[in-house]
């Protein structure tokens, strides 16, 4: 997955919806990333944009408020993903969209102590 985003970013291609539904496996247990459908090209590191597109739980908190932004949102977007993956749980779940907005934008994650070192490590590393 790291090497998927990595190749995406140096070709200018931000993805913009990592999620775990966008994550694939094929018969040989390869990951894929898949569903390009809201992916913006030639966006390279001097480059930002600012068009707010996702999957609202999974959305960046730069992109929730507008500012312009680069392949970094892929990052945090993917740590939240990792989060999910791990634990079982949402990051940031809220029924009430204002609401989930909110707390994405202003509150720091949480992560569990029960994790992996390396794995908390990666987590803090995306944030």
């Amino acid at each position: 997955m790291i090497c998927g985003l990595q190749f995406l970013h140096n070709e200018g291609i931000i993805h913009r919806d990592i999620k775990r539904l966008n994550i694939l496996l094929d018969d040989k247990g390869h990951v894929r990333i898949s569903d390009f459908g809201l992916a913006k090209q030639n966006v390279f590191e001097d480059n930002t944009i600012t068009s707010g597109v996702g999957t609202l739980g999974y959305m960046a908190p730069e992109i929730l408020q507008e500012k312009p932004y680069n392949a970094a949102v892929d990052w945090w977007s993917f740590g939240v993903t990792i989060f999910e993956m791990v634990t079982g749980v949402a990051l940031f779940a809220n029924n009430d969209s204002e609401e989930l907005i909110d707390s994405i934008i202003m509150d720091r994650p949480v992560i569990p102590q029960w994790l992996d070192e390396e794995l908390k490590d990666l987590l803090k590393k995306v944030d």
